[in-house]
């Protein structure tokens, strides 16, 4: 059986939720000369960085943003990460073990990890390097691929070369969980420095604090199960 597993990046593999809120939102302002509304993604309809502009500049100006804006945006936004990296590099650490890994996983037979990212292609593999990962070793997806993460999800399954018997997703946020209940795939939840317990009630059979110890990993991508969704997940 060959496996794909495909992995977030924020909250994930680097531990950089932080430094993208604030980033994120600095871009924006710069970008559209308004406030963001929120960083709590989860009230977005589509909680990725293509989606969450889009839905706020409709309702702002009745249209959505347009290629040129996106474009600018994440120039914007890369500049803004170079910035804070700059001031405060403990704001881009890797999920412990994370590198390790992914290089764990390429030398499995069988197996190839992949990234799905609600973030921008720029943005995301900027993050990437700082903890030393070139995404361009790996299948990926971006928010430039799609404003949905299905449709991310989608595209970076498409560009790894199967085809695969089994796909397990893994992630640290509800847009996770239910990415993964809608389109069948196994997942593993990250819980870094959140409650495991909010990726449980939401339909998570499998959660692990981080990467540190590989063949916990492992034992875990034999056993994860898909989500049951939840009623109470944000569409």
């Amino acid at each position: 059986m060959a496996t794909l597993i495909l992995f977030d990046v924020d909250g994930t593999l680097t531990a950089t939720n932080a430094a993208d809120a604030k980033c994120y939102a600095a871009a924006f302002a710069h970008v559209f000369g308004m406030l963001l509304p929120t960083t709590d993604w989860g009230v977005y309809a589509q909680s990725t960085d293509s989606g969450i502009i889009h839905e706020v500049m409709k309702k702002a100006r009745g249209h959505k943003a347009s290629q040129k804006e996106l474009d600018a945006f994440e120039r914007s936004f890369v500049f803004e990460l170079e910035q804070e990296f700059a001031a405060n590099p403990d704001g881009f650490r890797e999920i412990p073990g994370a590198r390790a890994l992914l290089d764990a996983i390429a030398a499995r037979p069988g197996m190839r990890a992949g990234i799905a990212s609600g973030g921008m292609r720029a943005s995301a593999s900027y993050k990437l390097s700082r903890i030393g990962v070139d995404a361009t070793r790996f299948p990926a997806a971006f928010a430039n691929d799609s404003i949905s993460r299905e449709g991310i999800v989608e595209s970076a399954i498409a560009r790894a070369d199967g085809p695969y018997d089994d796909i397990v997703y893994v992630g640290d946020g509800p847009w996770d969980v239910k990415t993964s209940a809608t389109m069948g795939m196994r997942f593993i939840g990250i819980s870094g420095d959140a409650p495991a317990e909010k990726l449980y009630a939401l339909g998570a059979r499998i959660c692990l604090q981080d990467f540190s110890d590989p063949e916990i990993f492992f034992e875990a991508v034999k056993s994860a199960e898909a989500p049951v969704a939840s009623i109470s997940l944000r569409k």
